[in-house]
């Protein structure tokens, strides 16, 4: 007869978070490793994840999204192109069968950015808000892209000026999500930052004998 296994001890939880809270930690991750010049592959990583946690929700839920990557796919190609969708996604996440396998890899930067403009907007479809991490985002998209997710405006016809003069890197740096920024803007991005970066605060803050301590208890 099997040993009955014990429980696993665990600390009480700080606290909890809600679906809609993860998607935030994921977009606002994703949108400052992109304005921080991150890997990319990190970058995909975090913004596939959110763009599959959107549509199981919306397929629980029952609220729409504004995009769907399979919606437009003919029943006999979805399979196919789903999985080229994911490809890079599940190559960085298991090795099961394709271990020895390699990756192509293309336009991966230029791709995140449409993806997480796409996360963006099913965001804002199921829940009705959006933060200032995603309206900066949105924003730099409609000049990128102009008329690929909404109609034509001002950004969109400043474009070309814009993109004339200033390298991406430029108009999205992590400056913009300093102190001295918020004082000048009223800009709330170093609140929102604040928000999301709190667990590790307290973890960051410790002394290291104040950690080793606890850990060998």
């Amino acid at each position: 007869m099997a040993k009955p296994t014990l429980p696993i001890e665990r600390e009480p939880p700080k606290r909890s978070i809600t679906k809609q809270q993860a998607l935030r930690h994921l977009i606002h991750a994703a949108v400052r490793m992109t304005a921080a010049r991150e890997d990319p592959f990190a970058i995909h990583l975090v913004i596939q994840s959110a763009d599959k946690l959107l549509i199981d929700l919306s397929s629980k839920t029952g609220k729409p999204l504004v995009l769907r990557w399979d919606e437009f796919m003919k029943p006999e190609y979805k399979s196919a192109l789903l999985s080229i969708h994911r490809e890079t996604f599940n190559f960085l996440k298991h090795a099961d069968k394709d271990y020895d396998q390699e990756l192509y890899v293309g336009e991966i930067a230029h791709s995140n950015f449409l993806q997480l403009g796409v996360c963006i907007a099913n965001y804002h479809a199921m829940f009705g808000v959006s933060t200032e991490h995603m309206q900066l985002f949105f924003k730099l998209l409609t000049i990128l892209a102009p008329g690929a997710f909404s109609g034509p405006s001002m950004e969109a016809q400043m474009s070309q000026l814009i993109l004339d003069k200033m390298t991406i890197g430029q108009f999205f740096t992590t400056n913009l999500w300093s102190d001295e920024f918020a004082a000048i803007t009223g800009s709330k991005l170093n609140v929102e930052r604040a928000a999301d970066l709190q667990d590790t605060n307290a973890y960051y803050d410790s002394t290291i004998a104040g950690v080793t301590a606890k850990a060998s208890k």
